[in-house]
């Protein structure tokens, strides 16, 4: 395993669905980091208005797009893209959502110094009908506070960057779930690798209505996601109980699709290692088992 720092190659992934009206400060923020990345795709999930999304993502030529052939959630899209290219690791970033311009360097120079293999950092939480900003914090040491309790949200998936040998040794994310996906992966990934959290404002999210955190079929309040969570919170429990018995921990994702989505170049640069955009006529390469 080589630890992340300064040259490690970075991909920013950005699963997009109906999101047109925040995408373009997404994509500006991540294009102005101080330590640049490597590459920016917007992975579309079956948008209703993909010409829309495809004259935003036009206007900025370093950033990919490819679109879905199908609705399939984050999750989903984000494995499929791991699974397709050879980055050394993965900056998430929520559509609506944009990033400080030291964030990248703060995640790293965070790796770097902790050997942590998945970093997140604060957010400013902008809500949205509120018209206010509050601060959020979370434990430097995230390993520390899960072994504390192995279900708490010790980190902020899309604040976070991820090693790819870790997304790897834990079998990658729960591809069939639409929701909740990024704690389960985090609940699985504390029993593989050091997980910490940068000690700087490096993200702000906007909470806002239709998100998937507050929509009513989807929400954090949910009766689908309560009880997704009651399952989740009880595989988290068993993991921790073998650990503390010096067994073997299963890391097996809680679900996983079918299949997986096809993806589409639309516009911008190949990635590095693969999917081919509508401008590159190489074959698209095998999918990649964990």
């Amino acid at each position: 395993m080589s630890r992340l720092g300064p040259d490690s190659s970075v991909l920013a992934l950005i699963p997009h669905h109906d999101c047109e009206e925040w995408l373009a400060d997404a994509l500006e923020s991540l294009l102005a980091q101080t330590r640049p990345l490597d590459g920016i795709v917007v992975i579309d999930d079956a948008s209703t208005d993909l010409a829309g999304v495809t004259r935003i993502v036009g206007r900025y030529p370093r950033v990919t797009l490819l679109a879905s052939d199908r609705n399939v959630g984050p999750y989903a899209l984000v494995q499929q893209i791991i699974d397709e290219t050879g980055y050394d690791a993965y900056l998430f970033q929520d559509a609506d959502d944009w990033s400080a311009p030291e964030r990248l360097d703060a995640l790293l120079e965070t790796a770097g110094a902790t050997g942590a293999e998945l970093v997140g950092s604060w957010e400013l939480r902008v809500l949205c009908d509120a018209g206010e900003v509050m601060p959020v914090v979370y434990p430097p040491d995230a390993s520390a506070a899960l072994a504390d309790d192995p279900t708490v949200f010790a980190l902020l998936h899309p604040t976070s960057l991820v090693a790819r040998s870790l997304v790897d040794r834990v079998g990658g994310y729960s591809t069939g779930l639409r929701f909740s996906g990024d704690a389960e992966f985090l609940w699985r990934a504390a029993h593989a690798g050091r997980i910490a959290n940068a000690p700087d404002y490096c993200y702000h999210r906007r909470k806002r209505s239709g998100s998937l955190t507050t929509a009513p079929a989807s929400g954090l309040h949910s009766p689908a996601r309560l009880a997704l969570h009651r399952t989740l919170h009880a595989a988290a429990h068993r993991r921790a109980a073998v650990a503390a018995a010096g067994g073997a921990v299963d890391l097996t994702p809680h679900a996983l699709s079918a299949s997986p989505p096809v993806l589409a170049g639309v516009c911008g640069p190949p990635l590095q290692g693969t999917v081919p955009t509508s401008q590159d006529s190489r074959p698209a390469p095998q999918r990649r088992s964990a």
